[in-house]
């Protein structure tokens, strides 16, 4: 009896994958051949939106408009930078809270004329003057150290400090933190 010889599938599906993997790959090159071909002397003039990195924006070969782009962002940068301090000013009440460098106590002036936060009534009574002052801003405190290194304020100074001011929005400047 004859008997027909044995076949693996995988003598058909291997040469089947090797040139699916070949047409998969043609079509990824397709859109760069595409844009070479299109090159200089094409009847196109100017770029092509679809070429873009980001969706929208053509891709640009030219150096002033790069620099003119560039020049551009770094003005609206600006423009930017400069509503939102505009935006902060008028939405926040910025008081500033100093800490005296030879006992480590809080204060700050009010109209000309020191006044010292001893104990957390002082501060409460400070804090409900100032937000009746603010009116629909919102308040923020900045806690400015001494500029010199005298050792104050103390730990125990500054989580008094932090217990005071825990309902409202607060912020330190400390020159020195960063050395």
């Amino acid at each position: 009896m004859i008997e027909l010889p044995r076949r693996s599938v995988t003598r058909f599906f291997i040469p089947l994958i090797d040139v699916l993997t070949l047409l998969f790959c043609i079509f990824l090159l397709m859109p760069v051949m595409k844009g070479k071909a299109d090159g200089p002397g094409s009847a196109e003039s100017g770029p092509r939106p679809d070429s873009g990195l980001i969706a929208g924006d053509p891709l640009v070969t030219d150096a002033a408009e790069l620099t003119r782009r560039i020049t551009r962002a770094e003005q609206d940068l600006e423009r930017l930078k400069t509503e939102k301090i505009e935006t902060l000013q008028h939405r926040l009440e910025i008081r500033v809270l100093e800490i005296d460098a030879a006992t480590g106590k809080l204060f700050y002036y009010d109209r000309g004329s020191r006044v010292e936060i001893s104990n957390q009534a002082n501060a409460r009574a400070m804090m409900d003057r100032h937000k009746r002052a603010a009116g629909k801003r919102e308040l923020y405190y900045l806690i400015l150290f001494p500029r010199q290194v005298t050792g104050f304020p103390e730990q125990r100074q500054m989580d008094q400090y932090e217990l005071w001011l825990k309902d409202v929005a607060h912020g330190i400047d400390n020159p020195s933190a960063g050395r």
